[in-house]
């Protein structure tokens, strides 16, 4: 695969975010969407960055394993997987225009949401529909374009979790989901051994930033991480709005 110099910062500058948000804030993988969507233009790059996210989400799992909620899991990622299956179907239908505007107004809305509703904490027992409709959106954004992380921050900011456990379900919740993913990218021809070949060049620099991203969680508090957290969701939503 003959690559420009400019590809290749591209590519290094989007594994090393990819580190850095899985054991972070996970809001900001916008950035590695956008870099390796400018390394490689329209559906190649989906592919190409699934098995780099699968790298950072195994270390995130090794470093947040015991801080998950698994209640939360188990209900969103029933709907997560038909979502994955519809956006598989849909990949070449659906204009990928469109579903972003929609997503981005989806988020935006969920921060809105979550501005009114801030002294009060959906209850992880309760709300089915609400966990439905994020699992079901993630699982199609995910799909379609790697773009499920804002809106499940947004979730789980929601749910009141802890600075920990807001990681650790978000990193056992997307390994899950990025390999169920795996059959029906191979099919739809977005991964193969060129791809896997240049995923490898790369893997150091998703543990780098892995490595920066835990040093990083470390030293912030809730608050700091919580503003963070919209921040990165709310730059997304613009951008899938208006770009």
């Amino acid at each position: 695969m003959d690559l420009s110099i400019l590809t290749i910062v591209y590519i290094a500058l989007a594994a090393f975010f990819v580190g850095f948000s899985k054991t972070s804030v996970g809001g900001a993988g916008v950035i590695y969407v956008l870099l390796m969507a400018l390394a490689f233009p329209g559906k190649a790059s989906v592919g190409i960055l699934l098995p780099m996210l699968i790298v950072g989400d195994i270390i995130a799992v090794i470093y947040y394993k015991r801080d998950c909620d698994w209640k939360i899991i188990l209900k969103m990622f029933p709907l997560t997987a038909l979502g994955v299956v519809l956006g598989y179907f849909i990949v070449d239908i659906l204009s990928q225009e469109v579903f972003n505007v929609a997503l981005g107004i989806v988020i935006l809305i969920m921060l809105v949401l979550g501005h009114f509703l801030e002294d009060r904490t959906l209850a992880k027992s309760s709300n089915k529909l609400v966990s439905n409709f994020v699992g079901l959106l993630a699982g199609m954004s995910s799909m379609l374009a790697n773009a499920a992380g804002p809106l499940v921050s947004v979730y789980f900011l929601q749910l009141k979790l802890s600075k920990l456990v807001f990681v650790g379900t978000a990193s056992w919740y997307f390994l899950l989901l990025n390999l169920f993913k795996i059959p029906f990218s191979t099919n739809l021809g977005l991964i193969n051994w060129d791809t896997l070949t240049l995923n490898l060049l790369y893997v150091p620099l998703i543990l780098l930033g892995a490595y920066v991203g835990v040093k990083f969680l470390r030293k912030i508090d809730m608050k700091f991480f919580t503003l963070l957290v919209k921040i990165a969701s709310l730059l997304v939503s613009i951008k899938l709005i208006l770009f």
